[in-house]
Formats: C-alpha cells, structure tokens, sequence
C-alpha cells in the first residue's frame, strides 16, 4: 500500500472526466513525489491525475523528488504561479487530502 498527498483539495469535475477518459488508454499517471516515510509520498503535481487513477483503479508510478529546500518548482518545470521551494510545497501536507493505492 501507499497513501499519496495531494497538493490540494479541490478540483473540477469536468476536468476530472477529461483526464480519465485520456487515462483509460494511456494508462497509469507518472507523478513526481517526495517520499515522507514508510508508504508515505506528497504529490508535487497531478491531483486530477491521481483521482483519476483511483477512479479507475490503476496505481500510479512515482518518481521520487528530492526533498530540498533550494530545488524550486520551476527548477523541476512544474506549473506555479509561483517559485516555491520543494520544502514549502511539502510542509504542512497533514492537512491535506490522501489517496491510498495498493502497489
């Protein structure tokens, strides 16, 4: 098993279906993630991707990031609006919603 975090909470309903209808041929989502421990993971991107994932029941692949607190956002290429740090995109995950997949 291993439960991810997503960045956030909210998402769009439309844009949900997109985004499974895409899945049901590509497959499962490849989501960058820094691992917190054990089974632990925080998403750094893809909360429709990996709800769509659970919808579907496939398991996503993660790839690992680094937890940093000089790697930015824009240095992985993810879509900010602004430069945060992969520290202050992972901390604070506790209060945020999880999905859990068996692997």
């Amino acid at each position: 098993m291993m439960d991810v975090v997503l960045m956030h909470n909210h998402f769009d309903a439309e844009h949900l279906d997109k985004v499974m209808d895409k899945m049901r041929t590509m497959g499962a989502p490849v989501i960058r993630a820094v691992h917190i421990d054990g089974s632990l993971w925080v998403a750094l991107e893809g909360c429709h991707r990996l709800r769509a994932a659970e919808k579907l029941g496939l398991v996503p692949v993660l790839e690992e990031v680094e937890y940093s607190d000089t790697i930015t956002a824009f240095d992985l290429g993810l879509d900010f609006q602004e430069n945060y740090t992969i520290s202050e995109l992972v901390d604070g995950y506790w209060g945020r919603q999880s999905i859990r997949f068996a692997d």
